[in-house]
């Protein structure tokens, strides 16, 4: 068993490809393969009549075989694989999928759909409404399993809705409409079976089956875990993947930093928290946060959450920031500092509610302390005359931060703020 300390980082994610899939040399081969049987079967179908009925039958083993190894392309990448395996007999007779008899039935019913009746017109029409509904009964077959399924029209609908969301299906309906077209125009402009179309009419139509049943794979891939398709990998179990890596990244952090800690170097602790958000980025610090909320010693807690805050304010998210800073104060009131006189004054500005008011009283009254000889000292302590006289009803600590502004500052003295607070003090 593998554990998370020699766990392998994940990968980059690579998205799965449609257009170049055909021309893996394992894909060219197979295309080769199943061209050399269909222009046989072709052949066969031209040959003088008492022929036929041989004909019928080796169209349909071309025909069964060709759409079983469909079926393994869907399913492959459906469940996000690049690649599918080489082509064998098991794959193309899988005995132990029950949705390949099931994809058979489904195809059978098609072929008689297609070929009933010998009309060309009206067969070319039924050709072209086969083909933009099989590949939805196919993809309902591979989901869902069961043959029934296609009778129930809640699932069909339903399945159909959340198939269609994507760019990726989108692509796949773009394909199959490129090769209803091609097909339509052989039908129509190539209807007798002539040596010079065949050869190279066959490998482009099966090219192109190729290219619409992968992308019909790759829409599923997308798409498939919101209708029920479990997935190896597409892009939303990737960055799970990423966010579990990450996880465990930080607990192998938080071991590190807990032995530190536990001695009380808080320096040094900090320290490490800050190569650890240079690594990282900064795109762990809740996490990190969250985590250190936990302990029973939250001195590292409120120093992250000072500092945390600063930035979520810097950033634009007012009330984050604050919710952040009542949280980080709480945990050491008398410990918790902002790192400048600057933004010390920015979460003034930024502060409207009382619960957040009032820890920053407490903040303020250190501010002198905190900040020796800042010149915006004599602003702060007329901030924080106003909320103690006007909030908190605390005149004596209003009283002692004009005093101190007004040692600070001879100007302030004359300034009309002040005069109305020392009036408001005197009353």
């Amino acid at each position: 068993m593998i554990s998370w300390k020699n766990k392998q980082p994940v990968r980059p994610f690579e998205k799965l490809t449609v257009l170049s899939f055909p021309f893996y040399l394992e894909n060219l081969l197979v295309i080769g393969f199943f061209s050399m049987m269909f222009t046989i079967a072709c052949i066969w179908a031209s040959l003088p009549a008492g022929m036929g009925l041989r004909s019928v039958s080796f169209w349909f083993i071309c025909i069964t075989l060709f759409f079983n190894y469909i079926f393994v392309i869907v399913d492959y990448t459906s469940r996000g694989l690049e690649r599918v395996p080489k082509l064998s007999g098991e794959m193309v007779f899988p005995t132990h999928d029950s949705r390949l008899y099931t994809i058979a039935i489904l195809t059978i019913g098609y072929l008689a759909f297609i070929m009933s009746g010998w009309e060309t017109s009206g067969r070319s029409i039924r050709l072209i409404i086969a083909f933009f509904t099989y590949p939805l009964m196919f993809s309902l077959l591979i989901v869902h399993q069961r043959l029934i399924t296609l009778f129930n029209p809640v699932k069909l609908l339903t399945t159909l809705f959340l198939f269609s969301r994507s760019v990726d299906a989108l692509v796949f309906y773009g394909w199959q409409l490129l090769t209803a077209v091609v097909l339509y125009l052989e039908i129509a402009f190539f209807n007798e079976i002539a040596f010079a179309h065949i050869f190279w009419q066959v490998p482009l139509t099966l090219l192109l089956l190729f290219i619409t049943f992968r992308s019909l794979g790759v829409a599923l891939n997308t798409n498939g875990p919101s209708f029920g398709l479990k997935v190896l990998q597409n892009e939303e179990t990737h960055l799970e993947a990423i966010d579990e890596d990450a996880r465990i990244e930080l607990d192998k952090f938080i071991l590190k930093l807990h032995r530190i800690a536990r001695v009380h170097e808080y320096s040094q602790a900090f320290g490490m928290i800050e190569e650890y958000q240079k690594k990282e980025g900064h795109q762990q610090d809740h996490a990190l946060f969250n985590r250190l909320c936990q302990w029973d010693d939250k001195r590292l807690a409120s120093m992250l959450g000072a500092q945390l805050a600063e930035r979520l304010l810097t950033a634009g998210a007012r009330e984050q920031a604050l919710k952040v800073f009542r949280e980080s104060y709480d945990m050491a009131p008398s410990r918790f500092h902002f790192s400048s006189g600057t933004v010390t004054n920015m979460f003034v500005d930024a502060t409207k509610d009382l619960a957040s008011q009032e820890r920053l009283l407490g903040c303020l009254q250190r501010f002198e302390q905190d900040f020796p000889d800042h010149p915006m000292t004599s602003t702060i302590m007329l901030k924080l005359a106003t909320l103690a006289i006007e909030k908190f009803d605390q005149p004596a600590i209003a009283r002692a931060a004009l005093k101190t502004a007004a040692a600070k500052s001879d100007r302030v003295r004359n300034d009309q703020e002040f005069k109305r607070l020392l009036k408001q003090i005197s009353e």
